[in-house]
């Protein structure tokens, strides 16, 4: 017997043990980024899928439309099972909700319009969470012909033709661009003054 005979075969032992030990490294690593994975969706409520973008610290890049001129940056972008894309905007500052405000039910359907760009599929839904309460917004045709009239509406807004609203929030108007042009800006700006 000799030493090269012997240590050939502790050799392929010590190969294959390390081997196994590899792959269950890799395993356990594995494992233990799904956990991960799904601590961070659960602490989130996110929906079960992938997290493809996340805004949740201001530092997600801006989403935007090919064919509209839109963009914007949701709270979240899951890829549920069906590999569509829904997207996820938080408001932590409503409080009591019984519905979504319609502005805020919009600007996800404005989400789910740039999403086609960024999918096969179009998004089927959105999900809007406010401090107490979530709702899920269809995005229904008519729903997505709603932003497009609005964007089509926009477009053409000038000085000569404001944009046509009937009441606004007074915290809006102040920091609006527009309220120079806006007969609902300047309006409040008047009654804002004459106090």
């Amino acid at each position: 017997m000799t030493i090269s005979s012997i240590l050939f075969p502790v050799g392929i032992g010590l190969l294959l043990l390390s081997s196994a030990l590899f792959i269950l490294m890799l395993n356990e690593r594995k494992e233990q980024e799904q956990r991960l994975v799904e601590e961070y969706h659960h602490t989130h409520q996110l929906p079960m899928g992938e997290l493809v973008y996340e805004d949740a610290d201001q530092q997600g890049e801006l989403l935007t439309s090919d064919q509209f001129p839109l963009a914007g940056k949701p709270t979240y972008v899951v890829k549920i099972p069906d590999s569509r894309l829904v997207p996820i905007e938080v408001k932590p500052i409503e409080i009591n909700a019984m519905k979504p405000s319609s502005n805020d039910a919009i600007q996800i359907a404005a989400y789910c319009l740039i999403l086609e760009d960024y999918s096969d599929e179009p998004p089927t839904h959105g999900i809007l969470r406010y401090a107490d309460r979530e709702f899920t917004i269809d995005y229904t045709p008519a729903l997505r012909r709603k932003v497009i009239r609005f964007l089509n509406e926009m477009a053409v807004c000038t000085e000569q033709y404001p944009p046509t609203l009937q009441k606004q929030k007074v915290t809006k108007c102040r920091s609006c661009i527009f309220q120079p042009l806006c007969p609902t800006g300047q309006q409040i700006n008047k009654e804002k003054t004459a106090k």
